[in-house]
C-alpha cells in the first residue's frame, strides 16, 4: 500500500531529476520539453473539462449529457446476477399491503432463478391470482422497479385486449404481405428492446386461448419468434408475471386457509385448470402464489398509502402522524363489507373525499397537510406557512 502511494511521487520525482539533467546538457532542449509538457497538459485540461469548441468535442459532449450517459449506460449494463431474498421481501412489503407470504414465497424463488439462470427459459414464468384489487398487479409493477431500478424494465400488456385469436399479431407481430407486417410486434419489440425485464401480462384469463399458446415457446424454449421476419427474440433474461381473477372467491379461501405455500399453490393451480386454462399453458407455469383479499388493518395501511400518494400527486406532504386514526377506522367499517374491487374502490371512495381539500391547500401555497376525521367524512387541514389562507374554504367531504 505504501509502495503504490507513493509511486506518482517517485515518478515525479524522476520526471524532474530528468529535466534537471538534460537543462545541464542543454538548457534550450530543456525548455523545449517543459514548454511541451505545459501544452499537453493543457490540452488535458481542456478535454477533460470539456472546454474545447463544440465542433472538435466528442459528439457525445456536443450533442447530450456524456456523463451522465455514461452513469446511466454503467448502470444498465450491469446485469442483476444475485438478489438478497429477505432484503427484496423487506423492500416489497413496504409497499404491497397484505400479502407477505405470497411476497416471501416470490423473493425466495427469485433469489434461487437469478442464481441459477437457464439459457432456454425465462428466470421466472409466475402466476398472481387472486380477487380482484389486492395488489396482483402493483406487486409485479414493485418488482420491476425494485430488482431493476427503474420502471423502464417493466413490460406491461393488459391481455382483455387480446379476447380474439387474430390479435396475437399485435404481440408477435404480422406476417409478411399484411398491414403492419414492417414493424415489429408490441412484445417482441419490447424484449428485443429491453430483455432484461419483468413482463406482467395482466388479466391473463381474458386473452384468446389461442393467444395463450403462443407464449408457450417463451416460456419453454428461451425465446418468442417475430412473425415479421423470423428473428427469435431471447427471453432468458425476462420474468413473466401472469395476473388472473379467474376463480377469484375460491384461491382466496384457498390464500386464508392455514395451508403450507407449496400446498396453496398446488390447489390454486387445480382451480385455474378448472376455469378452463389450457393445461399446457399451465405445465409451465413455475409457480401460481394466492392473493388473499385485503380485510382489518391491511386496509387501513392501503388507505394510508393511497392518502400519501394523493398528497404527492398535488405537490404537497402528509405531516408525521398527520393521519387522524379514526379516518382509517372509519375506512376499515365502511369499506370492509363492500371490498369486491379491492384498492381500486378504496382508491375512488379516498379521491371523493379529499381531492378538493388538496387542490385548494395547493392554491394557497401550502406543502404540508393534515388529514382530519369529521366525524362523518375528511377533510384536509393545511399545516405551516399559508395555512390560514387555505383553511378557510377546506370544507369536510360527506
Amino acid at each position: 500500500m505504501i509502495l503504490g502511494a507513493s509511486t506518482p511521487w517517485m515518478t515525479r520525482l524522476v520526471i524532474v531529476m530528468f529535466v534537471i539533467l538534460v537543462y545541464q546538457a542543454s538548457a534550450p532542449l530543456a525548455q523545449s520539453l517543459v514548454a511541451c509538457a505545459a501544452v499537453a497538459a493543457l490540452c488535458i485540461y481542456l478535454y477533460r473539462g470539456r472546454y474545447l469548441p463544440r465542433f472538435v468535442m466528442d459528439v457525445l459532449d456536443r450533442l447530450t449529457n456524456r456523463s451522465e450517459l455514461e452513469r446511466a449506460y454503467q448502470s444498465t449494463s450491469q446485469k442483476l446476477v444475485t438478489i438478497d431474498a429477505e432484503d427484496l421481501a423487506q423492500r416489497v412489503k413496504a409497499r404491497v399491503v397484505g400479502q407477505n407470504a405470497a411476497v416471501d414465497a416470490i423473493a425466495a424463488q427469485l433469489r434461487r432463478r437469478f442464481a441459477a439462470r437457464r439459457k432456454d427459459k425465462p428466470l421466472a414464468v409466475f402466476c398472481l391470482a387472486g380477487p380482484p384489487g389486492v395488489g396482483k398487479t402493483h406487486l409485479a409493477k414493485v418488482l420491476a422497479r425494485e430488482l431493476y431500478g427503474n420502471r423502464g424494465h417493466l413490460h406491461f400488456f393488459d391481455m382483455s385486449q387480446f379476447g380474439q385469436a387474430h390479435a396475437a399479431a399485435s404481440l408477435f407481430g404480422q406476417a409478411r404481405g399484411y398491414i403492419g407486417s414492417t414493424s415489429y410486434g408490441s412484445l417482441t419489440a419490447a424484449l428485443r428492446d429491453v430483455p432484461d425485464a419483468v413482463v406482467l401480462l395482466d388479466e391473463f384469463e381474458k386473452a384468446h386461448p389461442e393467444v395463450h399458446k403462443r407464449f408457450l415457446t417463451a416460456w419453454n424454449d428461451g425465446f418468442v419468434t417475430e412473425v415479421s421476419d423470423g428473428a427469435r427474440i431471447p427471453t432468458s433474461d425476462a420474468i413473466f408475471v401472469i395476473t388472473t381473477n379467474a376463480m377469484s372467491r375460491q384461491i382466496g379461501d384457498v390464500a386464508t386457509s392455514g395451508a403450507s405455500p407449496e400446498e396453496i399453490g398446488r390447489l390454486a393451480k387445480a382451480l385455474l385448470a378448472d376455469a378452463q386454462f389450457a393445461p399446457e399453458v399451465l405445465s409451465r407455469i413455475d409457480e401460481v402464489f394466492a392473493f388473499q383479499p385485503l380485510q382489518g388493518l391491511d386496509i387501513a395501511r392501503v388507505v394510508a398509502l393511497e392518502l400519501e400518494a394523493q398528497a404527492e400527486q398535488f405537490g404537497l406532504k402528509i405531516e408525521g402522524g398527520g393521519i387522524d386514526p379514526a379516518v382509517l377506522l372509519g375506512a376499515i367499517e365502511q369499506l370492509a363489507p363492500h371490498t369486491k374491487g379491492g384498492v381500486r374502490d378504496i382508491a375512488r371512495a379516498i379521491e371523493r373525499e379529499i381531492t378538493d381539500g388538496f387542490i385548494d391547500a395547493r392554491g394557497a401555497g401550502v406543502m404540508t397537510v393534515r388529514i382530519a376525521s369529521t366525524g362523518s367524512g375528511a377533510k384536509v387541514v393545511p399545516v405551516g406557512p399559508g395555512a390560514s389562507d387555505a383553511s378557510a374554504p377546506l370544507a369536510a367531504a360527506s
